[in-house]
């Protein structure tokens, strides 16, 4: 259901956080958190000559996001199970790190981010879009509106993205601090459509 409803409600932040991670030309990028896999594939699209992997915990996005890859022929993103506390990678393996609604999920978020800084190659960047925890009630009503399902209860639908999605996330201003804290020095904080906010890390 999430993938189904997350793709067609944030189109235009995917959009955007898609653009900024595809510029510059033909990179080495690494989507961490990569679920179902529509970023990593709509980034290996928009940059041919690039090189995308996705890692995912769960077996079963992993999967998922295969399958799809497979149904839209893309020959340049690879899928793998892995973990963003001991990402499966040596150093200085990518040009470009994204993650996308991932990092409120991590059990340690600095560590998660000191792996991503391991792997990037010098002046490399990371990419870390989340949803805005202290988003404003109007920005909430306009995204369940495009979140909603026949099936599920509009009211239940905003509880749960107040609540359960939102309330487990971060600030931009908080998750700078855990960019900082873990080794880098270089962050700026682009707001982007709908309440959601990416930070753009150089090593």
């Amino acid at each position: 259901m999430y993938n189904r409803l997350i793709f067609k409600a944030a189109a235009d932040y995917f959009d955007t956080v898609i653009r900024l991670a595809a510029k510059d030309g033909p990179a080495r990028i690494l989507d961490v958190g990569a679920g179902a896999g529509v970023v990593s594939l709509t980034l290996a699209k928009a940059n041919p000559k690039a090189a995308v992997v996705g890692i995912d915990y769960a077996l079963m996005q992993v999967r998922a996001a295969n399958r799809w890859k497979k149904k839209e022929q893309v020959r340049n993103c690879t899928f793998q199970q892995g973990n963003a506390m001991a990402l499966p990678f040596p150093d200085t393996s990518f040009d470009r790190a994204v993650s996308v609604n991932s990092i409120k999920h991590w059990p340690d978020p600095v560590r998660g981010l000191s792996e991503i800084r391991r792997v990037l190659r010098p002046r490399g960047q990371a990419l870390i879009s989340e949803v805005d925890r202290f988003a404003s009630p109007e920005a909430l009503l306009a995204f369940s509106e495009n979140y909603r399902a026949w099936y599920i209860w509009g009211a239940l639908m905003r509880w749960c993205l107040k609540n359960v999605v939102f309330g487990k996330s971060y600030t931009a201003a908080e998750l700078k601090t855990i960019a900082q804290r873990a080794g880098f020095s270089d962050t700026i904080i682009h707001m982007v459509p709908g309440p959601f906010f990416l930070l753009v890390l150089t090593k």
